[in-house]
């Protein structure tokens, strides 16, 4: 008798962890679908960092200036929302390759598309 309560506490106490650890592979597989699902939408919306902003900056681009820095650059002066989101938009529309040096007055108030248009010289800006 006292084995067989002995197999059924095991029995209830593996169900448990079981149980546990697949609630918690569950939380961890929706909070990666909702990160990527945030993560898409701001690259692909084409919504400025911060909407009402009037700040502007002026930024710098040397020659040569690789765009990781170009977007590490503009995250550190709080022009864009992130290095990595602003990076997806530069390849995903074929900006890399046309980036063009010089100063340019860039703010959060512009989308990640009108600041990719500035710098590559498609759009007037205050290029030098």
């Amino acid at each position: 008798m006292l084995k067989d309560k002995e197999s059924v506490t095991s029995i209830i106490f593996f169900m448990s962890i079981r149980t546990l650890i697949n609630a918690a592979l569950l939380l961890v597989l929706v909070e990666g679908f909702v990160l990527s699902y945030r993560f898409s939408y701001k690259v692909f919306a084409d919504i400025p960092y911060i909407a009402a902003s009037a700040d502007m900056k002026s930024i710098t681009i040397e020659p040569g200036t690789e765009v990781k820095d170009i977007a590490a650059l503009l995250d550190d002066f709080g022009i864009v929302e992130g290095k990595y989101q602003f990076l997806a938009r530069v390849y995903l529309g074929k900006y890399d390759d046309r980036i063009v040096a010089g100063t340019y007055t860039l703010g959060p108030g512009m989308t990640p598309d009108e600041i990719c248009r500035r710098i590559c010289g498609l759009q007037s800006g205050d290029a030098s």
